[in-house]
């Protein structure tokens, strides 16, 4: 189904959405117990046929989870997130790479970051997304302040100007995710600075996270699933899993929009 006008207004100026209570009790308690059951896996083995991938990996605790548990291909098109995917990557979006990402205690903070280069429109042209990269977040714990919060500069995916961000926590503008709840889901795009909080906490902030391109979007390195993962996924997350292209690159947007929107962008 289309989403509302006033979420794809907020996306477009914001570039991110916050979804609260999204997620059911029954599925939280349903995807608990396959966290439970995958936070141990051993990766060394997960990766054997190509220790190489490991470089690529966070591996806080697992990467490439969906590999770990084919069960996590619902993530890749749930009924809460593909509109939104659809509407803003296209309906043949792609994965890229996708983690169980856990914030311990005692988490120094990240560095600001972005996947993609922030574009004049905000990847928006004449009415249409042209996002490259959207990374959803599925929110497994509540996230108050002080708790390894998630952060975001809105509107830097249109940014005309840099900032020193270099060891710095906070920045100008930066919105901060420390009212989450279990069950929220977080939808960004990758032309946004973000980072994540130190947590100073004795509380674990466990997140799903799953990213995502247009059609000829290539997975990142390292994170090609497995034929053993594609043959035991549903037939559309295997389409989503089949990525056009074998490696990710900053993709030429020309390429990646209707022949009709081209001419405006040049």
């Amino acid at each position: 189904m289309p989403i509302s006008d006033d979420l794809r207004f907020a996306f477009d100026v914001q570039g991110y959405l916050h979804l609260r209570g999204v997620l059911t009790p029954d599925e939280l308690a349903e995807y608990g117990r396959w966290m439970d059951e995958t936070e141990h896996t051993d990766v060394q083995a997960l990766n054997a046929d190509d220790p190489d991938r490991m470089k690529y990996h966070v591996n806080r605790p697992v990467s490439r989870i969906i590999d770990a548990a084919p069960q996590f291909g619902r993530f890749l098109d749930h009924p809460a997130v593909e509109p939104f995917l659809a509407e803003f990557l296209g309906p043949d979006y792609r994965h890229i790479d996708n983690e169980l990402y856990y914030t311990h205690p005692e988490y120094q903070g990240g560095h600001w970051h972005r996947g993609v280069r922030p574009h004049p429109t905000g990847h928006v042209l004449d009415g249409q997304f042209i996002c490259p990269m959207v990374k959803v977040f599925y929110c497994m714990t509540d996230v108050g302040p002080d708790e390894g919060e998630f952060v975001i500069i809105p509107g830097s995916h249109r940014a005309q100007f840099t900032v020193d961000a270099h060891d710095r926590i906070d920045l100008p503008a930066q919105h901060v995710f420390n009212d989450v709840k279990a069950g929220d889901i977080i939808l960004f795009n990758e032309g946004l600075l973000h980072n994540g909080r130190p947590n100073p906490s004795r509380k674990t902030r466990k997140t799903i996270i799953v990213n995502f391109g247009r059609g000829d979007a290539g997975v990142w390195a390292g994170y090609a699933p497995l034929p053993q993962t594609l043959d035991a996924v549903t037939p559309r997350q295997r389409e989503i899993l089949t990525n056009r292209t074998p490696v990710w690159s900053q993709p030429d947007l020309l390429q990646s929009v209707p022949v009709a929107l081209r001419a405006r962008m040049q």
